[in-house]
């Protein structure tokens, strides 16, 4: 690839990946993964690759290395293979073919927002599908309690502090003005997904439903309100994740004050 620029890497054994294992078990098997802290030049220059150790090798993302350094990188449907063109800038997208005509009705096109609201919803009807096999009474869901969890996952992504004390050393219980809340907490990398092949709200519910203490206050007969809130972030080992949130009413209480993020 003559257009390529020459990548100077001061790393052990570069290998080019697409999909890595998930970083919430360090050691799968024999499988050994940690984020790596060797520099990676592109022409002289340091640049910023996110990169993983596995078994004493160095991985990055192609997809990172073709924004990175100049050339495209799509998944190409037809052909079901990764297609790599050193003469094209980067843009990740497949080319439209030549001759393919566009059909009369397109979908409806998803954006992000669109997407977080799904997982949203089925993060609740997930929820629900658990009480109903348990005989309990659906949970609906409160807009108040739905800004509440939204303003808990923002400040946990924002501020790093993954606990049920908020950053500014408050009770999590303050992001409402009802003492009768409960919460669920859970963060979880976008790796874990890629390799679990499940989408956020399959594994995060899943997960929950696997803890005892987390169980409990999904299922819960006293709970009869629910909101849920997602924030994108950066976990404690570096790893790009989701922050799930699950905020809880006791049935016939009332919230009629969300709090703004807190601060460290």
């Amino acid at each position: 690839m003559n257009r390529m620029k020459n990548i100077g890497l001061i790393l052990c054994g570069l290998v080019l990946g697409l999909t890595l294992s998930p970083p919430t078990a360090r050691a799968v098997g024999s499988l050994k993964v940690t984020l790596s802290t060797n520099r990676i030049l592109v022409d002289g220059k340091e640049v910023r690759l996110t990169a993983y150790n596995i078994n004493g090798n160095n991985y990055v993302m192609l997809r990172d290395v073709g924004k990175t350094v100049g050339f495209e990188v799509y998944w190409d449907g037809d052909t079901k293979c990764v297609q790599i063109e050193s003469d094209k800038p980067y843009t990740g997208e497949a080319p439209v073919k030549a001759g393919t005509s566009e059909p009369a009705s397109q979908p409806e096109v998803t954006t992000p927002a669109d997407e977080v609201a799904v997982a949203k919803q089925d993060i609740v009807d997930r929820t629900n599908a658990l009480r109903r096999a348990k005989g309990v009474a659906a949970l609906r869901v409160n807009d108040k309690l739905t800004q509440a969890a939204q303003v808990r996952a923002d400040e946990i992504a924002a501020s790093g502090v993954y606990s049920h004390t908020r950053p500014d050393g408050r009770k999590s219980n303050t992001v409402t003005d009802s003492k009768y809340t409960g919460e669920n907490l859970h963060n979880i990398s976008e790796l874990y997904l890629e390799q679990q092949h499940k989408t956020l709200s399959e594994a995060v519910v899943e997960l929950w439903s696997n803890s005892k203490a987390h169980a409990d206050n999904m299922t819960s007969a006293r709970y009869g309100e629910i909101g849920v809130g997602l924030a994108r972030g950066i976990d404690k080992d570096g790893f790009d994740c989701w922050y799930c949130v699950q905020v809880f009413l006791l049935d016939g209480c009332e919230v009629t004050r969300v709090d703004t993020p807190a601060n460290k």
